[in-house]
């Protein structure tokens, strides 16, 4: 009796999605090999240094904080069918408003002072976000055009502030004043940059998690970003949802942005964001919406950062080419997400 073994039939997308992949890597190991290195070593490079690593995994562990309050966010929205492109500018806001705050909060206790910052950083993110929220919900006004330019408006707003009104003291430099010492996050572990802002986004994927799987709110989301019709019909209101939505997914944007820097930075200054807000949707993305799975996504990110950094700096491997072996992990991983949805259907 003969036996063959059959494989599973793949549909047109995922045979091309396949094939992308395919001559995708082929160029990849061609480039390393142009720069005369072995693909091996690369890889084990990048593996090592951002998650075999201590120090490694402890960066890594900095990294992915901000990440993944900004996912969360991007988390919400999208699962309501809302596509908030505006993170940067939200976490931007966020972290502006809080650190004028700071000089109002910094005679308090500690204790006080900086939950009140991160509440103005929250509330920062939640208004900008806001804003592009009331745009559609009264206007019907695209919500990706609306936040990205709001992006543009957070970051020339932001460039002002800290030439301006929160410049530092001797005006030489373009950043504000170092925080003071109470309202700056602890450091968890001695010898590391890792603060108490990974505690803040445990609580923050918990609750989001919550607001998801087990509140109405989060049913009526997810109904709304399956079938605004049906929404309607059981008394959801859309235009609703998209505001407060787009409110709540700044409001983890902006705590993401004075989390980075109460935690990190100690200062407003330019340059902090570092590209959070487009990652953060491919975190979003690879964790399939899932609040538990964003924290893994965005960890994941942070290592291949961390390790690429090194690849950079201990080969002869240019620093571009290790954002295309960043960009065919990610392709990797959606390559992977269609097959499982092919083999689904």
């Amino acid at each position: 009796m003969k036996s063959s073994l059959v494989l599973p039939s793949l549909d047109r997308d995922s045979r091309v999605a396949l094939l992308v992949l395919g001559i995708g890597a082929l160029a990849l190991l061609g480039l390393i090999a142009l720069a005369g290195e072995s693909p091996l070593r690369i890889l084990a490079i990048l593996i090592g240094e951002g998650f075999l690593n201590r120090a490694g995994i402890a960066d890594s562990l900095v990294r992915s904080i901000p990440l993944t309050l900004a996912g969360l966010g991007v988390v919400l929205a999208f699962r309501a069918g809302v596509f908030n492109i505006g993170v940067e500018g939200q976490l931007l806001i966020g972290a502006a408003l809080a650190v004028a705050c700071a000089p109002i909060l910094s005679p308090l206790p500690s204790a006080l002072s900086l939950p009140l910052l991160l509440l103005a950083g929250t509330l920062g993110g939640a208004v900008w976000g806001g804003i592009a929220g009331f745009l559609k919900a009264r206007f019907g006004a695209n919500e990706i055009i609306a936040t990205i330019m709001l992006n543009y408006i957070a970051i020339q707003m932001v460039s002002w502030l800290i030439r301006g009104p929160l410049q530092e003291a001797s005006g030489i430099f373009p950043r504000s004043d170092k925080l003071a010492n109470s309202l700056r996050l602890p450091i968890l572990f001695d010898g590391t940059r890792l603060s108490a802002g990974l505690i803040v986004a445990a609580l923050a994927c918990v609750a989001v998690w919550f607001l998801v799987a087990r509140s109405r709110y989060g049913y009526a989301l997810t109904v709304t970003g399956k079938n605004p019709d049906a929404a309607r019909y059981g008394g959801i209101r859309p235009g609703v949802i998209a505001f407060s939505v787009l409110c709540l997914s700044g409001a983890l944007a902006g705590l993401a942005g004075i989390v980075e820097v109460s935690g990190l930075h100690g200062r407003l200054q330019e340059g902090f964001v570092g590209g959070i807000g487009i990652t953060a949707i491919a975190v979003a993305l690879l964790a399939r919406l899932n609040p538990i799975w964003v924290p893994v996504a965005a960890f994941g990110f942070s290592g291949l950062y961390v390790g690429s950094d090194s690849v950079a700096r201990l080969t002869e491997v240019p620093f571009p080419l290790v954002h295309v072996i960043e960009g065919m992990i990610v392709l990797a991983f959606l390559v992977l997400q269609i097959l499982t949805m092919a083999k689904e259907r």
